[in-house]
């Protein structure tokens, strides 16, 4: 009769974080998509916007129940989207005049 020990089992951990510090795994060179930001912020902007809108249809019902403030809000977010975009012109022309790096914040 053959022997029924079981197969010795491997101490060796597998999860990827174990395989990174043995160099198993590589990372690869993966580059931003977007460096500016600005078309970020602009999709941004045109979300704020278009809720805007659809709040101020229900406005009269928003005002009943107490809750007219989500205007205000709507307003904030399209606001504070400008100033986000001219902080993203600003820092954007500063990396391709060669001032600042572009992972520097």
């Amino acid at each position: 009769m053959a022997d029924d020990k079981p197969a010795p089992v491997s101490k060796k951990r597998n999860d990827p974080t174990s395989q990174l510090a043995r160099g198993e795994l590589v990372h690869a060179e993966v580059k931003p998509l977007d460096l500016s930001g600005i078309p970020t912020v602009i999709a941004g902007i045109i979300a704020w916007a278009l809720a805007f809108v659809a709040v101020l249809i229900f406005h009269d019902d928003l005002k009943r129940s107490g809750n007219e403030w989500w205007l205000w809000v709507t307003v904030a977010g399209f606001g504070l989207g400008w100033i986000g975009l001219a902080y993203c012109k600003r820092r954007w022309s500063s990396i391709q005049a060669g001032h600042r790096s572009a992972t520097e914040d």
